[in-house]
């Protein structure tokens, strides 16, 4: 009998689990596909507003005065925006790290940011809103 309990307590155990991690949200979900391999994506919202319009990048730009947001996988809220100063989030699709600057010129003296190969991250509060010029660092 008490065999056939354990058997029963684990199945449900075992069967809550299971449901637990299937409706379980991710801390942070990648966004929609806009970037391929070898080009790094800045959006004009961060994760949790579904990051909106997107600006694809693929070499270093020492200022983003005159580059702009556009519509993509993601929506396109934020679309026209400049992206000087307005982008929330970043999706990295290169083998190096990628480095956002406050700073035109790639200045890191106020604040900067480095973004893991491949990683999908949110701006911190320095950088939010509040970025110039990014590059492979």
């Amino acid at each position: 009998m008490r065999v056939k309990k354990f058997v029963a307590a684990a199945a449900v155990a075992g069967s809550v689990l299971t449901v637990g991690l299937a409706t379980a949200a991710p801390a942070m979900a990648a966004p929609a596909q806009d970037c391929t391999f070898g080009q790094v994506c800045l959006y004009y919202n961060s994760s949790s507003y579904g990051y909106g319009a997107v600006y694809i990048q693929t070499g270093d730009v020492s200022n983003y005065a005159g580059k702009y947001f556009s519509g993509g996988a993601n929506g396109s809220s934020g679309s026209g925006v400049e992206v000087k100063n307005h982008a929330a989030a970043v999706d990295s699709w290169i083998a190096s790290n990628f480095r956002v600057y406050y700073n035109s010129g790639y200045d890191c003296s106020v604040a900067c940011q480095t973004v893991a190969p491949y990683a999908s991250v949110n701006l911190n509060s320095s950088l939010k809103n509040n970025n110039a010029s990014g590059r492979v660092v």
